[in-house]
């Protein structure tokens, strides 16, 4: 059986661990009777025996990550550790197949829903089995541990743009590929629906809600010097003051 994922210095980024040790806790686990939840449906939802070494995967699933409950990526929670993710802490599902032929397990919840895995991706999804949000637990993590850093970092100024919708929108007049070749990709956090571009002087985190995939994205930009504002303002235009227009919503 695999250990935990802290166990292994080379799984996380060395901002994970330590995001991890602050934004982290994590709960026994129980693996003593790991099958008593575990029973697998079809796309009918009937019983089914489900896939070969099905179980396994899910008890080595709990084994790496069961347990942890750590903060979400935004706005960033300064402390108050509200609505985090949870990891269940025992095998608490079976696999469950989708209409696509693709299972998924539920590991755990986050505001109510339930977070789930994909048995061929290995993803994690959250509102529905297949609305993906992370490429893997790791990935989650990673972003995790990336937002706390640049949403609750004073030494970071927020881009708005000049005539935007104020602090908190985001910039409306680009999408996040925009800064792509213009700051390095952040790859350990980024999937394709949550993005981050970050370097010194600029961040960017852009990100998509897969249950309406209508709405446009998402994107939020920082800089912490003129340089980086330029930088900003080449891609998406004139910005307001630092301070921002007077009225917007609040990160």
């Amino acid at each position: 059986m695999n250990r935990h994922v802290l166990d292994d210095p080379d799984r996380l980024s060395d901002r994970a661990r330590a995001f991890l040790d602050e934004h982290c806790r994590r709960s026994p686990i129980s693996l003593d009777d790991p099958g008593q939840w575990y029973e697998c449906t079809g796309v009918d939802g009937r019983a089914v025996p489900g896939p070969a070494g099905g179980l396994e995967r899910l008890t080595d699933f709990v084994a790496r990550f069961g347990g942890m409950a750590f903060c979400g990526e935004r706005p960033g929670c300064y402390g108050a550790h509200r609505n985090p993710y949870v990891f269940h802490g025992f095998v608490s599902s079976g696999w469950d197949e989708l209409g696509d032929g693709d299972r998924v397990a539920t590991v755990g919840h986050k505001d109510g829903f339930a977070l789930t895995l994909s048995w061929s991706t290995g993803r994690i999804g959250v509102v529905e089995a297949d609305f993906w949000i992370a490429d893997s637990a790791v990935n989650l993590l990673e972003s995790c541990a990336l937002g706390q850093c640049v949403y609750t970092d004073e030494a970071w100024s927020e881009a708005v743009e000049l005539g935007g919708k104020g602090p908190g929108w985001g910039l409306t007049a680009v999408g996040s590929d925009a800064f792509r070749g213009l700051v390095g990709e952040v790859v350990e956090a980024s999937c394709e629906w949550n993005r981050w571009y970050v370097d010194e002087q600029v961040a960017v985190h852009g990100w998509r809600v897969t249950y309406d995939m209508d709405r446009p994205e998402s994107v939020m930009a920082w800089y912490r010097d003129a340089d980086g504002r330029r930088r900003i303002e080449s891609v998406a235009g004139p910005l307001w003051p630092d301070a921002g227009p007077p009225t917007g919503r609040s990160t």
